[in-house]
């Protein structure tokens, strides 16, 4: 009866939507979260783990990132937005274009360790360079366990109506890295074509405002990327349409284009995740984007602002509400997917605890990662063999 089942018991774990405290077990089976209680775990199972010290937490959603640059680390550093990034002769683009395949490539997978390493189990990916670049991220992903969104563009805009069924085929949906290059009629093409069974996404307002009516309007996005410098009209218009955002702050700060204005964002009720944009520029570490976002906003709004548990759901829940998964991820209850993040919350850097929440987004590292679940398979862990229990 419980052939394939696993649980994780004598484990504190955040549970449901809103992440309420519970101690006790989780039980999965083919992927998906079948049961989580309270107390001991009374049936059988294939496998346990004792999770005693442990906290376990929803897999990490990195709501927008660009793989392709992983091997060009801080290179951008100092750079203007337009010299760093800027198609089709940013730094970013140049270097795309002079490294082999198998160079960009092999710094994704290690990207992609890296992103496991640290408890994300999503991301969605902007990919250059038409079908090709999304054939190299794919060869990367079959090397780590992790769920990656790849929303791919056209190679460039004028080939919008020739490759854009390609695309469709290949990738998870469409991101447009700059409105201003496509005209209205290859913006309205796509959302003729894709609206409804692709994700169409666009970077928007990140360096000025007035972008987000054409998204809006003509590409009837679902998901806009940084909102920066977008006005209050085009964050209305943005909520709304239910549109998603991503914002990125550690990499706007880098690049000095300013800080979204996320507290609007969410008076409003759009559902914000939270990217770490190009890996040139930042690792794609999620707890150091948590910090650095509920740190810099309180020097924005003031330091009672946000609260812990609005920057946690931005890394979770709301990022993959975002991105049109919330059915399926964001947070642990049964019928979700077995996604999974254990913290040594005893650990000398984390203990003693006062304020749950900002502990988790203040204090937690990397090494405190014990273990990565994606769909109830391990995708990475700190722990020791003997730690499972398996049946005899």
């Amino acid at each position: 009866m419980n052939a394939g089942r696993t649980v994780l018991e004598n484990v504190k774990i955040l549970y449901g939507r809103d992440f309420s405290l519970v101690e006790g077990y989780i039980a999965f089976e083919q992927g998906l979260i079948v049961e989580v209680g309270r107390g001991s775990f009374q049936g059988e199972a294939e496998k346990r783990l004792n999770g005693r010290g442990l906290l376990a937490i929803p897999g990490l959603i990195n709501a927008h990132t660009h793989l392709g640059d992983s091997a060009a680390k801080e290179l951008a550093l100092g750079l203007t937005l337009k010299e760093a990034v800027a198609p089709p002769d940013g730094l970013k683009h140049r270097l795309l274009r002079s490294l082999k395949a198998e160079t960009l490539t092999r710094w994704m997978e290690e990207t992609l360790r890296d992103m496991a390493a640290t408890g994300t189990t999503c991301f969605a990916d902007f990919r250059e360079n038409g079908v090709q670049g999304i054939t190299l991220l794919g060869e990367a992903l079959k090397k780590v366990r992790i769920e990656g969104l790849i929303l791919a563009r056209p190679s460039s805009p004028e080939k919008v109506k020739d490759e854009l069924e390609s695309l469709a085929e290949v990738a998870d949906g469409i991101g447009i890295g700059s409105l201003s290059q496509y005209s209205d009629q290859a913006l309205s093409l796509i959302a003729e074509r894709l609206k409804g069974f692709k994700l169409l996404a666009a970077h928007a307002a990140e360096a000025s405002s007035g972008e987000v009516e054409r998204a809006v309007k003509r590409l009837r996005a679902d998901l806009l990327v940084h909102l920066t410098n977008a006005e209050d009209w085009e964050l209305e218009m943005a909520a709304e349409a239910g549109v998603g955002v991503a914002v990125c702050p550690r990499s706007n700060a880098t690049l000095g284009v300013g800080l979204p204005n996320v507290k609007r964002m969410v008076e409003l009720g759009l559902k914000v995740g939270l990217g770490t944009d190009n890996v040139m520029v930042c690792q794609p570490d999620m707890f150091r984007e948590m910090e650095f976002t509920s740190r810099v906003l309180r020097l924005k709004y003031g330091p009672s602002y946000p609260p812990p548990e609005q920057v946690f759901k931005m890394a979770t829940l709301w990022g993959a509400e975002a991105l049109k998964l919330g059915d399926r991820l964001g947070s642990l209850e049964e019928g979700k997917q077995a996604d999974v993040v254990l913290l040594d919350v005893e650990a000398s850097n984390v203990a003693p605890i006062h304020n749950l929440m900002a502990s988790l987004i203040h204090r937690v590292r990397a090494e405190n990662v014990m273990l990565v679940l994606v769909r109830g398979e391990v995708a990475y862990s700190r722990l020791p063999p003997e730690a499972w229990k398996l049946k005899p």
